[in-house]
């Protein structure tokens, strides 16, 4: 066995789409990939030897570990490597990697797994995992599990105190929500071979912590419940998940309307896990829910004041830095805190620059107060808002908002000539939407004929359309605006991703002509309160 070397080691079928993404990512890192299929009927093996894998095929038998632990049998790297086909090393990474090889004075090293949304490496993160996906080559280090296999226990029986490194190396996993989807149709056969492994293991606290997992996964956090509280008693609490079975316990009795009983789970696990900000986050969703707003508050101090979670926790992406600041936001908006509401929503895009919705809030806030006039000196004093596109996604949300006089400051210092034609359609909507009429704008749009041409009414022009709509509510012609609505007629759609998009059209519509009839509430009104609660809850946009 050759000193410091790294064996890949996959079990895949019918992977053709995710191979070489995945290969591509660590032929250079590894020193040998040893491929277990277990019946493609697609290129999947083919594609593994074009990258020179040992690739052997085994039926398959129900049994994760079994074909896990085929392929380590075949290994002679001095380390094991574990990826699955839709995930990839960070190419940041790939040194430190072989770094770590090079440290024998550790059993094993886990690796921070980010599941992400989509199928790029720019998709939102979802979770952050850290799994032990690195490890000695050794006979007796073998997996265990039919399902959720673990290596763990075989390297604790070899040795009861191993050394165990959590490094910051990513492994990047893709389309983790749309395999939460599929996986629906799988969670009875996990069930199922859980129950079975739980049969013969039944005070197996991890067999237990699975089961409740599964039942979450499909919304059953009632089932999810009880299996959770054996784990808990049954678990030493230094094993790996401990501190997600108090996460876990506290989301289904929060989901379950047991809201003072879920507060008491995170404070349990708080006991245990202080820096765990996950917890804190929790904490706060469920006293907000509740009306306990400074609880609220402070709870989400706490968690932002802990920041990222320490590598050792699975965590919520977002947890301690943009989640956390825009549940802030949002607290301190609903108490009336305007300015604090304003300085955590501006945190929120500090962490996080492609989140539309603080910017949203911000918008709303200043304008329901009265105060759109300060929003140009507030983007340049706490936003770089450079690029053109920048600058026409901040547009798109301030018209949205129907802040049309900031829009057109922003407007005006669109210099780049790339961007002339959009940027004078941009004005024309504000100088329209503002009640700055003028009659070439109004021939534009088309409101100076009967009815708008039948093409606008079947909404083949949606954009057109809405922008009439507005145009006549705002400018005093509230009638027409009714009437092209009463006589809209959409087209036929069956698509179910068609369907949501025609009914945000709509309620988008009827959204921005409930927040003019709102209008800017007067502080001096005795109905304040319930105007600003009222625009305030106006659905957002989806943002540009």
């Amino acid at each position: 066995m050759a000193k410091n070397t790294i064996s890949l080691c996959m079990i895949v079928k019918n992977e053709e789409a995710h191979m070489h993404r995945c290969l591509d990512s660590i032929k250079n890192t590894v020193d040998e990939i040893i491929i277990v299929d277990t019946g493609s009927t697609d290129n999947t093996v083919q594609i593994a030897k074009s990258y020179r894998a040992k690739v052997i095929t085994i039926p398959w038998k129900s049994d994760f570990a079994s074909a896990r632990n085929a392929g380590l049998s075949l290994a002679s790297g001095s380390w094991i490597l574990i990826l699955d086909a839709d995930e990839e090393l960070d190419e940041k990474n790939r040194k430190e990697l072989k770094i770590c090889a090079e440290h024998h004075e550790f059993d094993g090293f886990f690796l921070q797994i980010y599941n992400h949304s989509g199928n790029t490496i720019n998709s939102p993160v979802s979770t952050i995992n850290p799994i032990l996906r690195m490890f000695r080559n050794h006979p007796h280090h073998r997996f265990r599990g039919k399902i959720h296999e673990q290596i763990a226990y075989s390297i604790v029986e070899r040795n009861p105190n191993p050394a165990l490194h959590i490094t910051n190396i990513v492994i990047h996993h893709y389309g983790y929500e749309e395999q939460l989807v599929i996986q629906k149709d799988k969670i009875r056969r996990n069930l199922d071979l859980l129950i079975q492994s739980l049969q013969e293991e039944p005070n197996d606290p991890f067999h237990h912590y699975n089961i409740a997992v599964e039942h979450m996964r499909v919304n059953n956090h009632e089932s999810a419940l009880p299996y959770l509280q054996t784990s808990l008693s049954l678990v030493n609490h230094e094993v790996s998940y401990t501190h997600l079975l108090y996460k876990y316990k506290a989301r289904c009795l929060f989901a379950l309307g047991h809201n003072l009983e879920a507060i008491q789970a995170c404070e349990s696990g708080i006991r245990l896990f202080p820096d765990y900000p996950d917890l804190f986050h929790i904490k706060a969703v469920i006293h907000s829910s509740i009306g306990d707003k400074t609880l609220a508050r402070d709870a989400f101090l706490q968690a932002i004041q802990i920041g990222t979670a320490p590598m050792q926790y699975h965590t919520d992406s977002g947890i301690g830095t943009f989640l956390s600041t825009y549940g802030l936001g949002q607290v301190h908006e609903e108490i009336g805190e305007d300015n604090n509401a304003i300085h955590w929503y501006a945190e929120t895009i500090r962490h996080n620059s492609q989140m539309s919705r603080p910017l949203q809030r911000i918008f709303r806030i200043l304008k329901c107060t009265g105060s759109e006039s300060m929003i140009p000196a507030l983007l340049s004093e706490r936003f770089s808002i450079k690029a053109p596109e920048a600058v026409l996604k901040v547009v798109n949300l301030l018209i949205e908002e129907s802040c049309y006089t900031a829009a057109l400051s922003l407007l005006t210092r669109l210099d780049d000539e790339t961007y002339r034609q959009v940027r004078d359609e941009k004005i024309k909507i504000c100088q329209l939407l503002s009640g700055q009429k003028h009659k070439n704008i109004w021939y534009w749009i088309g409101l100076d004929e009967p009815v708008l041409e039948r093409s606008y009414m079947e909404g083949n022009d949606y954009d057109q359309f809405e922008l009439a709509v507005k145009s006549a509510y705002y400018n005093d012609h509230q009638g027409k605006a009714l009437e092209l609505l009463r006589n809209w007629q959409p087209p036929i759609v069956t698509d179910s991703k068609a369907v949501q998009d025609e009914g945000y059209r709509r309620s988008r519509i009827w959204t921005a002509l409930a927040n003019a009839k709102i209008g800017v509430p007067d502080k001096q009104s005795p109905h304040y309160k319930i105007l600003r609660l009222a625009k305030q809850s106006l659905p957002l946009s989806r943002g540009y």
